[in-house]
């Protein structure tokens, strides 16, 4: 029922800023200093935003501020981590540090069957993406996006066709090869 619920508060939430939407065509990176770093693509519509992006996993960007973000809305639904003794803890504010260890592998395992996926892997790819992409409403004229969570709601800004995560009080691009 609280998915239903949220399902329905998201729906009307991107109705009501759809004549907000921002977005030019950017490429998919960006360059940043004597590398590139690739980056969660934020231009077009938020709605449907990330389906299309690329893998966390503990092998592939697992230490990054696109894991930073993922680490946010997990977070932001209160999905639980399973320890070695079997127990369940929340996924807080204080798990968000970039690094796509244990903790975040379990804790996705819990968001996964708790949104009815089919693949339970503890890894997040386009299908992972793509369900919580369902949720973001926005942007609104300042870029900010808003993604819906169970426990709370949370902010994620988008410029310049890229996106940001707030780490402490500052906003980090949400890359893939590399974390602040």
């Amino acid at each position: 029922m609280q998915h239903k619920a949220r399902l329905l508060l998201a729906a009307v939430a991107v109705t009501a800023s759809a004549g907000l939407a921002l977005g030019a065509a950017v490429p998919h990176a960006t360059a940043s200093g004597p590398y590139v770093a690739y980056v969660v693509d934020g231009s077009g519509d938020a709605a449907g935003d990330w389906g299309d992006e690329g893998t966390l996993s503990v092998n592939q960007h697992s230490r990054s501020n696109a894991t930073r973000l993922w680490q946010t809305v997990l977070s932001a639904d209160g999905a639980k981590w399973k320890d070695a003794g079997g127990d369940l803890h929340t996924f807080t504010a204080s798990d968000i540090d970039g690094i796509f260890g244990w903790k975040t592998r379990s804790a996705t395992k819990y968001w996964q069957r708790e949104e009815g996926l089919e693949d339970i892997d503890g890894i997040v790819g386009k299908e992972t993406f793509g369900q919580a992409d369902g949720y973001l409403y926005g942007p609104y004229s300042d870029g900010e996006v808003t993604y819906t969570g169970s426990a709370y709601e949370v902010s994620f800004k988008r410029l310049d066709g890229e996106y940001y995560v707030k780490v402490g009080s500052k906003w980090k691009v949400a890359a893939y090869n590399w974390r602040s």
